[in-house]
């Protein structure tokens, strides 16, 4: 093969470059991070969802769980961070069924905690004018330790909720996949958060969705946040997924705009139909429920460990704190035509223990709705409805209270060791198959289900 001489010189110039410029940056190593935690719990009274039926009772399902991680890190001139969290888990598909031993195969699935790089602008990387993070990373910005976080953890419509996942415990953040950029103003009194983050999950894949939050604190003590997302505000889907116009047989996404009623087992609905009167064209008398539309949350917290003295009696953790939400801000006929039914309410507490714990957090969440928080017409049929396909859409007319609570307790044993444990009826869906498939319904539906883990982990 002939190499152009100018060709061989733009080589050569590009690679004495390139070695310029690594002679000349300024890398710092971090310390390898790596750890383990197992998880041990039960579903005391619960429900799975088993072959054959539409919901099944898991009371005294054992769960277990084992969890391995490693994270690399290092900074390139104090200004770029970067930062790989890699690890895997050992899990058993739920429910397990005596018949069949795959069920009861103890599995592996291996993924990333964080593939991310974060710039900082400004003269003092200590206290950059403001933080550019991009690529797979956690975002939280809430102090709640399991329920919660609705601005990322929930769909739009419909408005699903979602707590775990991957973890059992300490999971209460969204694992975005984009950009954020944090510009604090007035010494970090204000903070804007913009951001950009790629749908990835159940609702339909590759749309972003652009977001921004403001968080206001204007003492030690209090701060305070508003924001909002634009699901799939940006979308590369074609329209006819975003807003699902053709009948599969299966479930209809139309609904009647003179009746404002669902369209079902309708494969041509005649109202979505041209409809002509004296030889003259009319418009069709039909909607289509979306995946896109804005979500808005409100919260903040009061943080009394502040205030108190390091030697009183109630020293540190002492913190109450909220999140509002509104689930999709446009209503839609019959499921969305109740903003009510679409407000999430989380009230939370870390309380002190006097040294006895190094955490102790109660949370409470109301909900009131007609639906369940079910994902079955989103990951199954990619249907914005909060129905599955084989239920009736005028099976739930009756609104339901809704009552999820979660306790947390933490404590070091030694350095490098620590326990947990977590009381819960919150939204945890177990994996159905064996490629880790989510069941459509948390496994404590009921007010009155609950179930337990405790965990044991080690890092260093």
């Amino acid at each position: 093969m002939k190499t152009n001489k100018h060709e061989f010189l733009k080589v050569l110039i590009g690679t004495a470059v390139l070695s310029g410029m690594a002679a000349q940056a300024d890398v710092v190593r971090n310390p390898s991070n790596f750890g383990a935690n197992i998880d041990v719990g039960q579903i005391i009274a619960g429900e799975i969802w088993k072959k054959g039926e539409s919901q099944g009772r898991a009371d005294g399902q054992m769960l277990t769980r084992t969890g391995v991680f490693m994270t690399e890190s290092g900074t390139i001139n104090e200004k770029l961070g970067i930062f790989v969290t890699f690890g895997g888990l050992f899990w058993i598909p739920l429910p397990e069924e005596a018949g069949n031993p795959q069920d009861r195969r103890v599995l592996f699935g291996g993924g990333l905690g964080q593939a991310q790089a974060v710039y900082s602008f400004g003269d003092d990387p200590k206290e950059p004018s403001a933080t550019l993070r991009f690529g797979v990373f956690p975002h939280k910005y809430s102090e709640s330790s399991n329920l919660g976080e609705y601005l990322f953890r929930s769909g739009t419509y419909p408005g699903y909720l979602v707590t775990g996942g991957w973890s059992y415990l300490n999971s209460a953040a969204y694992l975005a996949q984009g950009l954020r950029l944090t510009l604090p103003l007035l010494n970090g009194i204000i903070t804007n958060d913009f951001t950009l983050y790629m749908e990835r999950d159940i609702e339909p894949a590759r749309d972003l969705s652009p977001g921004y939050m403001l968080t206001i604190k204007p003492s030690s003590f209090a701060q305070f946040r508003l924001g909002g997302v634009f699901s799939h505000g940006i979308a590369f889907q074609p329209k006819s997924v975003l807003t699902p116009n053709k009948d599969d047989n299966t479930i209809n996404n139309a609904y009647s705009k003179t009746t404002g009623l669902p369209l079902k087992d309708e494969p041509v609905p005649s109202p979505c139909t041209e409809q002509i009167s004296n030889g003259v064209p009319g418009k069709p008398d039909c909607g289509y429920y979306t995946f896109q539309g804005v979500k808005l949350v409100a919260g903040g917290s009061l943080d009394f460990g502040t205030l108190l003295d390091s030697e009183s009696i109630l020293p540190g953790d002492f913190m109450l704190y909220a999140e509002l939400a509104l689930l999709g801000v446009k209503d839609y006929p019959h499921y969305y035509d109740k903003k009510s039914e679409r407000m999430p309410l989380l009230i939370g507490a870390r309380i002190p223990t006097v040294g006895l714990l190094d955490r102790l957090s109660f949370e409470m969440e109301y909900r009131k709705s007609r639906f369940p928080n079910t994902i079955g017409s989103v990951y199954q049929n990619q249907r914005p409805l909060p129905i599955g396909s084989e239920e009736s859409p005028n099976l739930y007319t009756t609104t339901k209270t809704s009552y999820k609570w979660s306790v947390l307790a933490s404590r070091q044993i030694i350095n490098g060791v620590t326990a947990h444990a977590q009381v819960s009826n919150d939204h945890m869906r177990h994996f159905a198959t064996l490629f880790a498939d989510p069941h459509h319904l948390p496994a404590t539906l009921d007010n009155t289900d609950w179930q337990y883990i405790l965990r044991l982990e080690f890092g260093i």
